[in-house]
């Protein structure tokens, strides 16, 4: 499902599903399979890293380095002749937008503020696309190339009141990314937390989350985005209850 973000899709009941990095929990992350089967099982996202090599391309891997080697050393061609999981090659960003971008939401985070402008140019025209950082610069520069672009905080660590930041940045969503500061991180946002960000106006995004009776609570305190490496569990869960027992 490609669902176009406006402030309609903030402070819904049925949250939508960010396949992060793919359908990672059962297939190789930030691959074609990884976001195909993201696609097939019902998620309204895919989630993945961008990262540039040393000729100017963007790529989708999640850490900096490969086989102890910085992508950024190394050219396209050379990224590419690297296999990962079942034999997949590393996508790039344009087979991505071009693949995909049409038939899911794009959400993409950013570690590198060399690569703002170019990845803008890429996916602004796309209806459903978030660019989230735990770099704020990197989301200020987001909005100064195209404010119609939705960006989403990552924070990892546990605030009182992010409101100050989501301001100052323009943003659209807050992303606290909280599975490890806690065995239970849902217990360090209640509903009435979400229900204020949502009243002036910001999207409460989670982090990963596989665990059923977390995904359960996540969804009762109506959080308007889950993310999760088992995109197929949060969609059974979000569309066989309107109230999660």
């Amino acid at each position: 499902m490609n669902i176009k973000l406006t402030k309609a899709t903030q402070g819904t009941k049925k949250p939508f599903i960010i396949a992060h990095r793919g359908f990672s929990g059962k297939f190789c992350e930030n691959t074609f399979e990884a976001f195909e089967e993201a696609i097939a099982c019902g998620a309204d996202f895919i989630e993945f890293d961008v990262n540039r090599t040393k000729d100017g391309h963007l790529v989708i891997y999640h850490d900096y380095t490969i086989d102890g080697k910085f992508l950024k050393d190394m050219n396209l061609d050379e990224a590419k002749a690297i296999r990962i999981g079942n034999n997949q090659r590393i996508p790039t960003l344009d087979e991505i937008v071009q693949n995909f971008a049409n038939v899911i939401g794009l959400y993409i985070e950013v570690k590198d503020r060399k690569i703002v402008e170019i990845l803008v140019d890429k996916v602004k025209d796309f209806p459903s696309v978030v660019i989230a950082s735990f770099d704020h610069l990197v989301l200020r520069k987001v909005k100064e190339y195209d404010t119609g672009i939705k960006t989403s905080v990552l924070m990892g660590d546990v605030i009182l009141d992010p409101l100050p930041i989501l301001k100052s940045l323009s943003a659209d969503y807050f992303h606290p990314c909280y599975e490890s500061r806690s065995p239970e991180p849902d217990d360090l946002i209640d509903a009435e937390y979400v229900a204020y960000l949502q009243h002036v106006g910001y999207g409460v995004i989670s982090w990963a989350e596989d665990r059923v009776n977390i995904l359960k609570n996540l969804i009762n305190k109506n959080f308007n985005g889950i993310s999760t490496n088992r995109p197929d569990i949060v969609f059974n869960l979000v569309n066989n209850h309107s109230s999660v027992a």
